[in-house]
């Protein structure tokens, strides 16, 4: 299989959305280990306690 066939195949797997905010549209996507012990919600709550906790410190 070549290189380009596989990254495609890569690029239909990923999960993504698409989000315009004002005249910027952003594309997301992104990819997690199906080894993971940890779900996508407990992942961003984490995320979002560590960013806080950043902001805490400045």
């Amino acid at each position: 299989m070549k290189k380009a066939d596989t990254t495609k195949r890569a690029q239909e797997r990923r999960k993504g959305f698409t989000k315009k905010i004002g005249n910027t549209t952003y594309e997301v996507s992104f990819h997690y280990s199906q080894q993971s012990r940890e779900s996508m919600n407990n992942k961003i709550i984490r995320l979002i306690e560590n960013d806080m906790h950043g902001m805490k410190n400045n």
